[in-house]
């Protein structure tokens, strides 16, 4: 767990804004749209479009053509601190085109440097290391086989979080974020006992153990919740957790029928199957993909 060290330190989860404070960001993004007015245009770090003379692009799928039907991924940045929002990131099998790392390994890197000793460390480039991005935070793979993508963390950061949007089968030493907390789950499918232990937030260190036969175990800051809080950047009922004999124990964001205002986020350790309308986060920036298949 020591590579979570830092994550737990770091400020990785949502806030809720005042009317202020959006109208502030909306000035600024307008702002940069003025000064960037072909923003469809592929960023490297933000600063501006890609001089696509001065690049050699990552091999596209009609170079290869055990790839001319392959998906492809339109990753696009909704919300950032110094990123404009609607920049698009295009991924082919290869790797993400337009890209300096161009190695054609089926990996796409993100992170806050872009080179290091002379080597290109990331295909996109997010300079907010001072928010939780990391030098290398995260990447996205294509598997040939599968004919699929996956995003993983790579340990370095505040963590990468994708939004749970569908019953989520709980599995042994997954992360669950919300609102100012982190919890982790522990779980035997022998046993059967859920443990619940809070890592950040107010309810640090605090731990909280659930049986099959229970009633459905409610999170939020109203008073028939198993686990209350009193922190307003949660919902009032920011997630449900439930036991099924044939699935185990499940969660789902907000109450099912009713998503949560903020989002309830799943720290993605290991590979994560990418699919069409998945949101991440990595730092203070929000991403959501859309597979493109040919």
């Amino acid at each position: 767990m020591s590579k979570f060290k830092y994550f737990f330190q770091c400020c990785c989860h949502e806030t809720v804004e005042n009317e202020e404070e959006k109208a502030q960001k909306n000035k600024k993004i307008e702002t940069y749209h003025h000064k960037n007015p072909s923003e469809n245009q592929t960023f490297l770090q933000g600063l501006g479009p890609i001089d696509e003379g001065s690049i050699i692009a990552a091999p596209s799928p009609q170079m290869d053509g055990s790839f001319s039907d392959s998906p492809k991924l339109q990753i696009r940045i909704t919300e950032s601190s110094v990123i404009a929002a609607g920049t698009i990131l295009n991924i082919n099998p290869a790797g993400m085109e337009n890209s300096k790392r161009n190695k054609g390994d089926y990996k796409t890197f993100i992170g806050s440097k872009l080179s290091e000793n002379g080597e290109i460390l990331n295909d996109f480039v997010i300079e907010e290391s001072s928010k939780g991005m990391g030098k290398q935070h995260l990447v996205v793979k294509f598997n040939p086989a599968k004919q699929k993508y996956s995003i993983s963390d790579l340990g370095d950061g505040s963590g990468t979080f994708v939004k749970i949007d569908s019953p989520l089968p709980l599995k042994d030493g997954f992360i669950i974020s919300f609102g100012n907390s982190h919890m982790t789950i522990h779980y035997s499918a022998m046993v059967k006992t859920l443990t619940v232990k809070f890592l950040e937030g107010p309810k640090s260190n605090e731990v909280y153990n659930f049986n099959p036969g229970d009633d459905v175990i409610l999170v939020g800051r109203m008073v028939d919740c198993r686990i209350r809080f009193d922190d307003n950047s949660m919902s009032r009922y920011q997630c449900t957790i439930t036991y099924d004999e044939s699935k185990g124990w499940m969660l789902t964001d907000g109450t099912g029928d009713k998503k949560s205002t903020n989002g309830t986020w799943l720290f993605v350790e290991e590979d994560y199957e990418i699919y069409d309308g998945l949101i991440f986060k990595a730092g203070k920036t929000l991403f959501e993909v859309h597979v493109i298949k040919t």
